[in-house]
């Protein structure tokens, strides 16, 4: 029996997450704490990036690029489509997100996420591990 790992999280808690081994047949959903947020970033920030993310769920083309700022937290971002594919049913998108901490200074931060539409609709954050 192959067993592989499947995470999934909230787009409001993006950390501090706990994953589950399942068979083939499941699906791993990860509990998460509603206040945690990126490192870094304020709440305001956080909410401002997933509005930027969410416009490049659908009717894009791979290579679209989604910009977001807050002028009270000076931080700021962009976001860039790089893949579209389905996964056990689910429509999933990879997304590259570029945060410059203080706009004025040179801290960079990428990370790269697959967000995929689980059955009741909502985009979330799904961590694929092949199986093994």
């Amino acid at each position: 029996m192959r067993r592989f790992l499947i995470s999934v999280m909230t787009s409001a808690s993006l950390m501090a997450a706990a994953s589950f081994l399942v068979t083939q047949s499941g699906l791993a959903q990860t509990l998460l704490n509603e206040d945690v947020a990126w490192p870094g970033l304020t709440l305001g920030d956080v909410d401002r990036m997933h509005a930027a993310a969410a416009r490049l769920y659908e009717g894009v083309s791979i290579g679209t690029i989604e910009r977001w700022r807050n002028p009270k937290s000076k931080n700021a971002g962009e976001i860039k489509l790089i893949r579209s594919f389905m996964t056990r049913g689910m429509p999933c998108r990879t997304l590259e997100y570029s945060t410059r901490f203080n706009v004025s200074g040179p801290n960079l931060s990428r990370a790269t996420i697959n967000w995929c539409m689980v059955r009741q609709g909502e985009w979330k954050i799904v961590e694929l591990i092949p199986p093994q």
